[in-house]
């Protein structure tokens, strides 16, 4: 399913003050614990992560692609089920850049960039930098990067706060900002952030152990990264959140030894998460990059090369030669989201609605409510004028998933076809207030209201205006 995303990217610095900080040799890891409680609560941390969310999908071009957002999700719930101080849920998304960077911030939120994904080899390399991520937030390191700097002023660590929102909007203001606000007090958290990444390294590796990735993923990937910008005037955003020195690196490749690994990993989805991503968002391969690697020995690799193929040719506007490529993964598994999501493209690129929507029922059968059929399935039924059935498909997906952004958007599509203004209103304050623009999304539901005849609908609606002011209220006071 090809979906464009809503808003556009300007930065993002999110973890720039709470882990950049040069790596030095140390000869034992402390326990230092997961303290953090006295400035920041968990519940605390939830909320301040929440509205960080909403600033990041109304500034960053978040990846909403169905197939990709499910095969991140499962990459990370994988981890995160081996993971220890597990406080709240995890959620997962893309930030459609080509500069290499990850990143973590309260509430359990980890964002990968597509130019990450790009630059690692292997499914253990992109885990181990997921791991790395998770274990930033389940030991609590941003509020107990806080709870270090008590000892400041009040106003400093407030500032702290605005210039990290500032610098999701402005990279350049958000660090002069930041600069004025914890001048004075940088470096006494430079010991204290190394020891942080230190107990991220190490929790990160046994995570990713755990869950049977190979452990030499993480000094593989690091290490080559760190040798690839060693001399670069103008490092990835990473190295400059998570410096990487060579008694660091000597350090996780000690413990990635002394650790098991995995033999013959199946690795099929990362490979094709990985081209989908080259050949449609971040579009730095041709169709002849693909073809090249279509007899490649590793039939993982070549399978992906074939999909990434059938993808440039479908988004050139050849669905013919796009079918004749797919077909053969798709005849050898039928039931692969990947496949069906591009085979359902190029069905409805040729009109053929029948077929598309028959395909989709038969999968939604054997996966009801997965995220990539039911989308495709929803957004076929849009297309062929089966407005009922999208609008049945998306209000069942989203009581499982109430935030999907795509769910949302197509389900207010839905409603003004048939004419339902107060569900299109609904569903747009929905939006609005997803994307912390909770004045619009307050207006959508005042119109809402006015477009609703019933005594019971319409109550529902103040209840729901109440609620959003009082959101909006909650995360005005944590500015």
């Amino acid at each position: 399913m090809q979906y464009t995303s809503l808003k556009t990217f300007i930065g993002a610095v999110l973890l720039a003050i709470t882990f950049a900080a040069v790596a030095t040799p140390q000869n034992r890891l402390p326990d230092i614990g997961t303290a953090g409680s006295s400035v920041v609560t968990v519940d605390r941390e939830q909320a301040i992560g929440d509205m960080y969310m909403r600033q990041v999908r109304a500034t960053a071009p978040l990846v909403n692609d169905p197939v990709l957002d499910e095969y991140l999700r499962d990459l990370g719930l994988k981890l995160v089920r081996e993971s220890n101080d597990v406080r709240f849920p995890f959620t997962f998304f893309w930030v459609n850049q080509n500069d290499i960077n990850a990143f973590a911030f309260f509430g359990g939120y980890v964002g990968m960039n597509t130019g990450l994904m790009v630059e690692t080899r292997t499914e253990s390399e992109l885990a181990s930098v997921i791991g790395h991520e998770i274990a930033h937030i389940t030991q609590r390191h941003l509020a107990r990067n806080m709870e270090n700097m008590q000892q400041g002023s009040a106003t400093s660590v407030g500032a702290m706060i605005g210039a990290i929102l500032l610098g999701m909007v402005s990279p350049d203001l958000g660090m002069a900002a930041l600069s004025g606000a914890i001048g004075g007090l940088q470096q006494m958290q430079i010991n204290y952030t190394r020891l942080f990444e230190q107990e991220a390294d190490r929790i990160g590796l046994n995570v990713l152990t755990r869950a049977g990735f190979d452990p030499q993923g993480a000094p593989n990937f690091f290490g080559r990264l760190a040798e690839k910008y060693r001399y670069s005037s103008r490092p990835p955003e990473m190295l400059l959140t998570h410096p990487l020195s060579e008694s660091r690196i000597a350090d996780t490749r000690q413990r990635a030894d002394q650790l098991p690994s995995p033999l013959n990993r199946d690795e099929s989805n990362y490979w094709l998460a990985k081209y989908r991503i080259q050949a449609r968002h971040i579009k730095n391969m041709s169709a002849n990059a693909f073809t090249t690697q279509l007899n490649h020995t590793n039939s993982e690799i070549a399978n992906a090369a074939r999909y990434g193929l059938a993808i440039v040719q479908l988004d050139n506007n050849e669905p013919e030669s796009a079918e004749r490529t797919l077909a053969p993964l798709l005849a050898a598994q039928p039931m692969n989201t990947f496949y069906l999501d591009v085979q359902t493209d190029i069905l409805l690129a040729q009109k053929r609605y029948d077929e598309a929507l028959a395909l989709l029922e038969k999968a939604y059968m054997r996966m009801p409510n997965e995220q990539t059929i039911t989308m495709n399935f929803a957004n076929a039924a849009l297309t062929a004028d089966k407005t009922d059935l999208a609008i049945q498909l998306l209000r069942e997906y989203l009581r499982r998933d109430p935030d999907n952004v795509t769910a949302i958007d197509l389900l207010a599509n839905a409603y003004q076809r048939v004419g339902d203004s107060s569900g299109m209103y609904e569903q747009r304050a929905y939006l609005y207030a997803l994307y912390g623009n909770f004045d619009e999304a307050i207006n959508n539901l005042h119109n809402a209201h006015k477009q609703n005849s019933t005594e019971l609908e319409r109550r529902r609606l103040q209840a729901r205006v109440e609620q959003l002011m009082a959101k909006k209220r909650e995360l005005e006071a944590m500015r």
